[in-house]
């Protein structure tokens, strides 16, 4: 694990305490590395528990925190959808296909709620 301290970066063992260049404590930016996986874990498991709002509100947290994660914006659009929220989740597909114009669950997504990718999406301002 690289020193987060951006003048050190010594790379350390995973399971250092502290930097071996700088002595910065590193157990807790270990933990908040791994905190967003977490979320995502415990939305899945909310999802299949179907406590979708929970779901959705651990998915949103991920993506809040890591806006380029597509996997967690592709479960945030299906919990959107299954709570009855279908202007999310396809602004949701929508960015995630911006991220990555193939990304196979972002298109079904949108094909459930009849639309195409973004390019094929109606202008907002033409109604």
């Amino acid at each position: 694990m690289p020193c987060p301290v951006p003048l050190c970066r010594t790379d350390n063992a995973y399971e250092a305490t502290d930097c071996g260049g700088c002595g910065t404590p590193l157990f807790g930016y270990a933990r908040l590395h791994a905190y967003p996986a977490f979320l995502f874990n415990q939305g899945l498991a909310a999802a299949r528990e179907d406590r979708l709002p929970a779901a959705r509100d651990c998915f949103a947290a991920v993506v809040h925190w890591c806006p380029g994660d597509t996997e967690a914006r592709n479960a945030l659009a299906l919990a959107c959808l299954r709570l009855g929220d279908p202007e999310e989740a396809r602004r949701q597909w929508a960015e995630v296909l911006d991220r990555r114009p193939d990304d196979d669950k972002a298109r079904r997504g949108l094909s459930l709620l009849g639309a195409g990718p973004p390019d094929r999406l109606p202008d907002p301002g033409t109604g």
